[in-house]
């Protein structure tokens, strides 16, 4: 490989990483906009009369505490109402919330080393990611090698995620049963009737 070769290889594989992680911090922020449009519509269905008051109070709240308003809601429109395969559903759509949370901030709050390389490299669909975390041991390091589609992969939870939220929230506004919207795998992972079951996380 010479080095037009190599530059255009860089070129073309960091800029493809750049975009991974830029569209799963992009792809969260659409679940996290499906609980506060979720905890809208719910407050405005029980008699809140704009959503802009929702709006209002929601603004700036981070995933977690969406996460958690919009549980207790759930509990307080469906409570005592939920069978057990609904309580599976629910449950494990707050834990995919929360595990993904995670994972984006993780991501988000990471020294990434994109193309980064040594003159003899050839390839750089790989990125190192660093992290310190102080522990009562002492400095911990958290090192992480993702390539783009590792970051892709994280996208395709977060699409499926804003839609299982979305679809959940429809059969709350429409007093509809959980479990003709949803599809329960026999793990407990839940996904929309028209995914592949290839797709689950």
């Amino acid at each position: 490989m010479n080095e037009t070769q190599r530059q255009e290889k860089y070129e073309q594989q960091t800029e493809q990483l750049y975009a991974a992680i830029g569209r799963f911090a992009v792809k969260f922020e659409h679940v996290c906009h499906a609980m506060h449009s979720g905890i809208a519509s719910i407050l405005q269905r029980d008699g809140l009369q704009s959503q802009r008051f929702a709006n209002a109070v929601l603004e700036g709240l981070t995933a977690e505490p969406l996460r958690r308003i919009f549980s207790a809601l759930v509990a307080e429109v469906r409570g005592v109402q939920l069978v057990d395969n609904e309580k599976q559903i629910l449950a494990n759509i707050l834990k995919r919330i929360t595990q993904l949370t995670e994972s984006r901030n993780d991501i988000i709050h990471r020294m990434w080393f994109v193309g980064w390389a040594s003159p003899a490299d050839e390839d750089f669909s790989k990125v190192a990611g660093w992290k310190f975390k102080n522990t009562n041991k002492g400095v911990e390091f958290r090192g992480l090698d993702y390539t783009a589609a590792d970051f892709d992969s994280l996208s395709e939870q977060a699409d499926e995620l804003a839609t299982l939220i979305n679809r959940l929230v429809g059969c709350l506004f429409l007093s509809r049963p959980f479990v003709e919207n949803f599809i329960l795998e026999s793990d407990g992972t839940v996904r929309p009737p028209n995914a592949s079951a290839s797709s689950k996380t």
